[in-house]
């Protein structure tokens, strides 16, 4: 590939962002004692000097972001979500949603990660650029139109597919394999057809109640939204099989002239903040895969962008994996694998499985046609009405919890 076509958009300000010194997004008070950060922005400097040193930036054009406007925002964002968090960091600091902590330079480093974000996606859609990457913080998939939520300002990736929509792409794909749901992501979309939302996500991790199998749009987009929760201790197996039995054949179906990835790494299995079991040659075969297909179905058009990640040690590696695919580069050398890689867990389980089993014969943009009679691909249109009741399938999924359960 021509290395003139990979853009990677960083920007110091962003490793500026400190939410401060908590105990994972909870914010010192009764019961939590002050502690090193688990989303300090340092190991996402660690992170790209890991790129830099190992020469793998090299094959990149560094792109310096401008800060997102106003008229960027607000295609996302109510104007006094905007006021609060400009206000808030302002002061110095304080907790600009739930569970949103800020520093003085939050407000301008939000700006400059949803700034990235559109500008790498204007810029593939322009042709500037055939793939890019954001290594921005604060993240932004929790963040919804109204309120910062779990460490996330600005939906970076929401705002950067509505860019996309002014620019003139008419479907754009959003998959999101950050280990919590996107939560903020689908609320945006949850009623557009025209903006494929795939959230492959640990089940009931953060938002509790959110992220379910049965939550798949509504109203003109049913259908265009694709919960996959897998249970916890998912690992290398699970997660490709879910790319190439319901992520592949979900986009061809779908045709998006766009991808974006919400490329958090906090599915790794060294990572506090969840329990999966991904290794960097998961996210580096999922990149590859995800590189492929943008080659197949948009001319190669794919922008990535950071979300969660907070193993100190590990996410640097994860996120080399991830820019080493981009560049069309062999998995880099971990020499962390060792200690993942042989648990058992990594291969595909029986119960994982049933998750993409569920999805393949329900959702309607993987199910079989209406008058094949084994199955109805109108059942799973339905939006919250199941979400609390636990319905049962009859296939081993809990859908009501979007929990993959084993057969009694």
């Amino acid at each position: 590939m021509n290395t003139s076509d990979l853009a990677w958009y960083s920007h110091e300000m962003c490793f500026w962002h400190d939410p401060g010194p908590g105990s994972g997004y909870v914010p010192v008070g009764p019961g939590v004692e002050p502690l090193r950060q688990f989303a300090v922005d340092p190991d996402l400097r660690r992170a790209e000097g890991l790129v830099k040193a190992s020469g793998v930036l090299d094959r990149y054009t560094c792109v310096t972001p401008t800060p997102a406007t106003d008229e960027d925002l607000l295609l996302v964002h109510v104007p006094e979500h905007i006021e609060r968090v400009e206000a808030v960091s302002a002061s110095g600091g304080g907790d600009a949603g739930v569970y949103a902590q800020v520093n003085y330079h939050s407000a301008h480093a939000a700006r400059l990660a949803a700034g990235a974000s559109v500008q790498a996606a204007e810029q593939v859609l322009d042709g500037r650029f055939r793939r890019a990457y954001c290594l921005v913080r604060p993240p932004g998939h929790h963040a919804e139109p109204d309120r910062a939520m779990a460490l996330c300002l600005y939906n970076n990736v929401a705002v950067a597919a509505r860019a996309a929509q002014r620019r003139g792409a008419r479907r754009v794909m959003i998959l999101d394999w950050d280990v919590h749901h996107g939560n903020g992501i689908q609320r945006v979309f949850y009623d557009d057809p025209d903006v494929l939302y795939v959230s492959i996500h640990q089940d009931g991790l953060f938002p509790a109640a959110s992220g379910h199998v049965m939550e798949t749009g509504t109203g003109a987009g049913a259908g265009s939204t694709l919960n996959v929760p897998l249970p916890p201790g998912s690992g290398h197996g699970a997660y490709l099989a879910v790319v190439d039995r319901v992520v592949e054949p979900a986009a061809r179906a779908f045709r998006p002239e766009l991808i974006l990835v919400a490329a958090g790494v906090d599915a790794g299995g060294h990572d506090p903040m969840g329990r999966m079991m991904c290794t960097s040659r998961t996210f580096h075969a999922m990149t590859s895969t995800m590189c492929r297909l943008a080659d197949e179905l948009t001319g190669g058009r794919v922008v990535f962008v950071h979300e969660g990640g907070y193993s100190a040690w590990y996410q640097p590696m994860l996120v080399l994996a991830t820019a080493s695919a981009i560049a069309g580069l062999p998995a880099p050398q971990d020499p962390f694998l060792h200690s993942l890689d042989h648990l058992p867990g990594q291969r595909l389980q029986g119960h994982q499985s049933r998750v993409v089993e569920h999805l393949r014969a329900h959702h309607p943009l993987l199910a079989r046609r209406p008058d094949d009679t084994h199955s109805d691909p109108h059942t799973m249109t339905g939006t919250s009405t199941s979400t609390s009741t636990g319905t049962s399938t009859g296939t081993g999924i809990d859908v009501g919890m979007g929990r993959a359960v084993a057969d009694a």
